[in-house]
Formats: C-alpha cells, structure tokens, sequence
C-alpha cells in the first residue's frame, strides 16, 4: 500500500515541521527566563527576537499549565517520530526499531526514573501522557506498516 505524495508532505510539513517550530515557540514565549537557552539566545544576538515574541504572546495567566509545561514535550516527540517514520518510509522492521524507539524509550525511561526518584526531576503525569501520545499518535495517523518481524525458530 503506498502513500500519496501529498501525505507524505503533510507529514514532514505538519508531522515534523509545524509541531517542532510551536513546541518551540510555546516553550520560548512562556517558559522562564532563567532557562540556560536564554543566555544562548543572548550570545546570538537573538535576545531582542525573543523579546518580541513575548511581547506578542503576553502573560501566560490564562494558559493552563499542561499546555506550557508538558504540550512542547508532547508536540516534540510527535515531531521526532513524523520525522523518523518519514524517513523509514513509514516501515516498522527490525532494522529501523532503535532508530524509531531510541529517543521515546530515552524519554519515557526519563519519566518513569524521576517518579521512581532515580533520576533528578519532578515526574508528572501529563509530560508522561503527552509522550505516550507524541509516540502512539503518528504511528496511527501515518498507518506505519510492520514488516520483517518474524520468529525464527532453533
């Protein structure tokens, strides 16, 4: 079963693209500017940029918590596997499984480590659910195929 051209732009363009650059965008207008990626921006003179954006987006009071502490995760990863899916050709084999999973595993195994209190941080379940969803969702949204799976038997 193959995929039409136009899907395939949608899902690099809107699966890739457009959720990396408003995780983004979300993360740098609301976040705290004490962040480290502040003074980054501030040695690449893009501090005044940043400032406007800000400027445009205005206080975040009215915005829940989970849309700016826990969506950008969601929207990142979502991202991450348009991205890697596309270029797998939208293929589950054995071959391609780590470069697929790594980074969610990585992530997830994050999550659980900071509630299990193994790794420094504040578990919290929404980051977790936004994850779960960033993975599970373009796996169902790009009909992803899973090939070459076979059990051999000794």
């Amino acid at each position: 079963m193959g995929v039409s051209l136009a899907m395939k732009w949608k899902q690099l363009f809107i699966g890739h693209f457009l959720t990396l650059i408003i995780g983004s965008l979300i993360y740098v207008a609301f976040r705290s500017r004490s962040l480290v990626m502040f003074s980054w921006f501030e040695q690449c003179n893009l501090d005044k940029g940043v400032a406007r954006l800000r400027a445009i987006t205005g206080k975040d009071e009215n915005i829940p918590d989970f849309i700016i502490y826990a969506l950008p995760d969601g929207l990142w990863m979502f991202s991450y596997m348009s991205i890697i899916l596309y270029l797998w050709d939208n293929h589950l084999k054995k071959e391609n499984i780590l470069w697929i999973f790594g980074l969610p595993v990585i992530a997830t195994i994050s999550e659980t480590g900071q509630y299990l209190r193994l790794v420094s941080g504040t578990f919290d379940a929404i980051d977790f659910l936004m994850y779960m969803l960033g993975i599970a969702l373009p796996l169902f949204i790009y009909k992803v195929e899973i090939t070459n799976f076979k059990i051999k038997q000794i």
